[in-house]
Parts: C-alpha cells; structure tokens; sequence
C-alpha cells in the first residue's frame, strides 16, 4: 500500500531497522531503498528486514554512490530479495524482470511496450505515462516542500503535507508512494546553517500537515539550537501528544533528559521514525 522512497542515507536506514526491530512498522508498509553506500548500516538493514520478513524493495540500478561499478551491481542482483529496477530503457530489451519498475524519465517508459505487463510500478503522475503503462499502478509523488534557504521556512511554519493516503484508491492506484520528509532532488551534502530545523507530520482530520521547528540564527551554539528547537516542540505538544507520541519523539526527549545535543543525523533519524510510525498506525487502523 504504502511504499516510502529513500535514497539509503545512513540514518535513513537506522529509523527503518529500528522500527523493524521493535514491531512499529506496518507490514504494509513496504520500503523502496536505492542504496548508495556500501555500509554497514546498509547489511544490517537487509539483515534485520530479511529475519523480521519485513517486505522491501532494492533498488538494482542506482543512479549514484557506490553501487555504480559493475561489482556493485553484481552484488546488488545477488541478494535474494524483492528487486526493484529504474527504467532506463525499454522494458521489454531487459534480461530479467524485477518486481517493481520505477519511472523516474518518461522518455524510455513511453518507449516501452507495457502489454502483457504484471509487474507493479511506481509512476508519476502524468497524463501520457498513465495512459502508457500497463500494470498496477503506484503513486509517486514529491510531497516535501524542499526550500534553498532553511530561513525561508520561517514564512510558513506549518502547512499542508499530504492527503494521498486517502485518495490513491479512488484514483485506481494500488498504493502510494513519497520520499518522507526528503525531497526528489538527490543531494549528498548539505550547506551549514545557521538555523537548525526538524520537520515533523502530524495528522489533522485524516489530513498530513508538516510543522517547520527552527532555531533562531543568533543563539551561539547547535547544543543550545537544539534545545530551542526541543522548548518549541513541547510548548506544541498538543499536535504531538497521545497518538502522535512516537519513537521519534521520545528519542528527541530522552536527549533533552541527557542534557545533549543528538546531532543532525539523530535529529533526521528521529523525524523519519515518527513519520513511518505515525503513517504505520494509521493504515493498520483504518485499512
């Protein structure tokens, strides 16, 4: 039903293993990685999603990282896992078929024959391809208000996220799919800050809005951001309370208890968590 797109970042797959390992995520929700280290973190999540039996997807084309060597890829196609594939060519010249075909330039999908196709496929939401391909049909979309200046959230801290969990169906699609609190864009580094952000979804009427908690620029140092930022959140706790309490959640507190400053890779992982969480009781409630 509901198949998050992550680019394998490290804390990324640390928010998904834990999850696993503690029974807070949905069986339908179904993870699309597209790894680009070749990490620990990277083994122990096949590992621990493998002996949970946990459905995923494994990307075996990935457009960037450590997997574009022709050992990677052989590494890649040798795990015995659901396989995903970016379609970079017409479908039918490929040698094996993957479980999952994922549109990303609609160049060599409309080039492709999708007759007689029965594989899933994650999809875009545009007119031609839709009226192109064949097979059950994904949802991919680009939900996260991605900004080139942390400061420019400061113009609206609180808004709408998603509602496609409520419409996919209605739409003749078998499930849908985001990038979580990330953005279609890749990107490996990012520029400091003076500002530190943590984005948290929170439902409101079935509704997905997203909250933009920033620090202000002048405090002097990221502990004392963070504890700014953590001061805010509580003073919101009526968004963030009862069901909304998460894993995440608590993960940020329990620093706060600590006296410490987490960092911005626990900040990321703490953000993801709570949105799986949150997405994960609601689809085993209502679905």
């Amino acid at each position: 039903m509901y198949y998050p797109y992550f680019r394998g970042k490290q804390f990324d797959l640390l928010a998904l293993t834990e999850l696993v390992e503690k029974n807070c995520l949905s069986k339908k929700i179904l993870p699309i990685i597209e790894p680009v280290k070749n990490s620990n973190t990277l083994k122990k999540f096949v590992e621990v999603f493998h002996r949970e039996k946990h459905p995923f997807y494994l990307i075996q084309n990935p457009q960037s990282g450590d997997f574009l060597t022709k050992e990677g890829s052989l590494y890649l196609n040798s795990l015995p896992l659901n396989k995903a594939m970016i379609v970079e060519q017409p479908i039918e010249t490929l040698n094996e078929q993957p479980q999952l075909f994922v549109i990303r330039n609609s160049t060599p999908a409309l080039q492709s024959d999708w007759l007689g196709n029965h594989t899933k496929v994650l999809i875009p939401k545009e007119f031609r391809l839709l009226q192109k391909v064949k097979g059950d049909k994904i949802l991919s979309q680009d939900v996260f208000t991605r900004l080139p200046k942390i400061s420019f959230y400061q113009e609206c801290l609180d808004e709408f996220f998603s509602d496609t969990h409520l419409t996919f169906q209605q739409n003749g699609f078998v499930g849908f799919s985001d990038f979580s609190i990330d953005s279609r864009i890749y990107y490996e580094h990012r520029y400091p800050s003076k500002i530190l952000s943590l984005h948290l979804v929170y439902f409101e009427n079935s509704m997905l809005r997203i909250h933009h908690f920033l620090s202000s620029e002048e405090t002097p140092s990221q502990r004392d951001k963070f504890f700014e930022v953590m001061d805010e959140i509580r003073t919101w706790k009526s968004k963030l309370c009862g069901e909304n309490v998460t894993l995440g959640i608590d993960l940020l507190f329990e620093a706060v208890s600590n006296d410490k400053f987490p960092g911005m890779g626990v900040m990321r992982k703490a953000a993801v968590m709570h949105h799986m969480e949150l997405m994960s009781r609601y689809i085993d409630r209502f679905e």
